[in-house]
């Protein structure tokens, strides 16, 4: 192994983080050179996958909720709160998923 120079000083967090989003659109960009512009399908199937990452986390929320509800009589506290929280829990799954693509 070679040791690093001297002068080179080890990159700090920020300069990591900046240096895996460097390659992280360098592969993007190859890739894109190697595959081309995505097709109407495969772009349909994204926004699929879009929905289903939001939907499914919200209807367990729900589905949680509605049993919570039914088990202690709250009306709808349970299945309210639990629908929000699947909601932001969904749309934070597809946020990450973009970015990570």
């Amino acid at each position: 192994m070679n040791p690093k120079p001297e002068s080179e000083p080890d990159p700090v967090d920020g300069d990591r983080e900046l240096l895996g989003q460097v390659q992280r659109r360098a592969e993007r960009s190859q890739r894109w050179l190697r595959e081309g512009e995505p097709t109407l399908m495969r772009q349909l199937a994204a926004v699929g996958v879009l929905g289903w990452i939001i939907v499914v986390p919200l209807l367990a929320g729900v589905a949680l909720g509605r049993w919570l509800d039914r088990q202690l009589a709250s009306g709808i506290t349970f299945t309210a709160a639990l629908m929000l929280a699947g909601l932001a829990i969904g749309c934070w799954s597809a946020w990450r998923w973009m970015h990570e693509r």
